[in-house]
């Protein structure tokens, strides 16, 4: 019996980043209106690093663009505030900036008065923090840059720092601007803090930050040679502990710098605990301790996870990396390896979904950073769903030059062993965690279709549109809808 004739629109759990699956919201929609979008909360590229620098807190990035997405037609008006982005010139975007705050921009003027002031008490509120961490700024470079800066990101930015919790700006955020009630957007950890990622590259080298990864500012890409391979190997097959750090071989600091005690960031109870606790002597190291008292911002940052990224490399004719990802995984500020929990929301959201659907977008950046956390491996082992999709690229991007489609799968695998503390088997069974592949017929990323069959694997393939590495959206949404009604 399938989903259409029990009568109920199908729970469908989508993880994904931002931009890309953007475009597909309107196909997911007409699906059904029963969908979980999953966001990692790791980006630390464009506006979205200029709030974790100065207020710190999650990249609500992606968050924002898929918000906005959601906000119905009858509510234009709020869209176009909340996806407002101001000028590349400081001076303009600073002005631009005073008057969204002051209600005197012409956005506001479709606005009903009542909504206005509502909106309006956050953006106080953020202009406020802003104003007030300036003022502990003894540098100008130190101070916030408003170019560039998007709105929606200052909004959910004031209402999160407001009342203390992201899950209630972004449900703020969505009754506001009437996004469907049966439609949630949840981040994949439920924190106030920051989380970065790395990738360990197959030449050894590791490279620190989602920006850097996947679209690195100009001179930005980082090269850190491994200590050793025991540093990021988990010594536990059942949890992943933080391990021991060399804190000298990766921020060039002298050891004798250091004494016991608890960084700051082990107050975040998704955090493990560290392996050494680390403390500055203040007379040696206070010139790169951050002046922040507040908890959510580290007193120490990883030198590479301070580098602007503002000013971000998106384009598609950047440069692949230099080698294959070998695995990502998070770190703390010092660089360390950490392994979060998942948001308990979203670990329910996927244990009880009809399909779970990997969507198109970075595959390391966005779909692996949802799949390693602590819970997600195991949801998606024991999930209701009985599809399981990965919905394949249409081409290669700069995290995913070279591999092939089972390879995507293989890492989705890996990930999803690596977040219940499991090692890499490549013969386990790939189905509990992907049941179909959809591709773009004639796909530029090889598709073996007979390999993937002697794998369990559903392979289904789509028309592109002409002359593009796009899908058809006609030909992709009946696909899909038969595959989840089929479920």
């Amino acid at each position: 019996m399938n989903n259409t004739s029990m009568g109920r629109s199908p729970h469908i759990s989508i993880i994904s980043g931002g931009t890309a699956t953007n475009e597909l919201v309107s196909l997911f929609y007409s699906l059904s209106h029963n969908i979980t979008y999953i966001l990692p909360i790791s980006d630390n590229g464009g506006s979205t690093s200029e709030v974790i620098r100065v207020i710190g807190g999650p990249a609500i990035g992606d968050i924002r663009s898929r918000l906005t997405r959601l906000i119905p037609e009858h509510h234009d008006s709020l869209r176009r505030l909340l996806s407002f982005r101001l000028s590349s010139d400081p001076v303009s975007a600073k002005r631009e900036w005073n008057e969204i705050v002051e209600g005197s921009h012409a956005l506001w003027g479709p606005i009903n008065p009542a909504t206005k002031e509502i909106i309006r008490a956050f953006f106080i509120h953020v202009h406020t923090e802003l104003l007030k961490r300036s003022r502990m700024q003894s540098s100008s470079s130190q101070q916030f840059r408003y170019e560039l800066a998007n709105v929606g990101n200052l909004f959910l930015t004031g209402v999160r720092t407001f009342v203390g919790s992201l899950d209630s700006a972004i449900e703020l955020f969505a009754r506001m601007t009437g996004v469907h009630s049966m439609t949630q957007v949840l981040p994949c950890i439920n924190t106030n803090f920051t989380y970065h990622i790395s990738a360990l590259l197959e030449n050894g080298v590791i490279i620190t930050g989602q920006s850097q990864i996947s679209h690195p500012s100009e001179g930005c890409e980082n090269k850190l040679s491994v200590p050793s391979r025991e540093f990021l190997v988990a010594a536990s097959p059942t949890d992943i502990p933080t391990p021991d750090f060399n804190f000298n071989q990766s921020v060039n600091l002298s050891i004798n710098d250091l004494t016991l005690n608890t960084p700051s960031f082990s107050q975040d109870p998704t955090f493990n605990e560290p392996g050494p606790e680390l403390e500055f002597n203040v007379s040696r190291a206070s010139s790169i301790c951050s002046s922040s008292s507040e908890q959510n911002i580290p007193q120490y940052t990883h030198p590479e996870l301070k580098k602007s990224q503002l000013h971000f490399n998106k384009s598609s004719t950047i440069e692949p990396l230099k080698s294959p990802i070998e695995r990502i995984f998070y770190i703390s500020p010092y660089g360390e390896e950490i392994l979060p929990t998942a948001h308990n929301r979203v670990t329910t959201s996927i244990l009880q979904a009809d399909a779970v659907v990997y969507s198109i977008g970075s595959l390391m950046t966005s779909v692996i950073p949802v799949v390693i956390l602590k819970g997600v491996g195991r949801a998606l082992l024991n999930s209701t769903a009985k599809s399981k999709i990965l919905l394949l690229n249409g081409c290669h991007d700069r995290e995913t030059e070279g591999m092939d489609a089972e390879q995507f799968i293989e890492s989705i695998v890996t990930s999803a062993l690596y977040s219940m503390g499991k090692k890499p088997d490549p013969n386990i069974a790939w189905t509990p965690y992907v049941t179909h592949l959809v591709h773009l017929k004639d796909s530029q990323i090889e598709v073996n279709k007979h390999r993937l069959t002697e794998r369990g694997i559903i392979c289904v393939e789509v028309d592109r549109l002409h002359d593009s590495d796009y899908y058809d959206p006609v030909g992709l949404e009946e696909v899909l809808r038969d595959i989840v009604n089929s479920s």
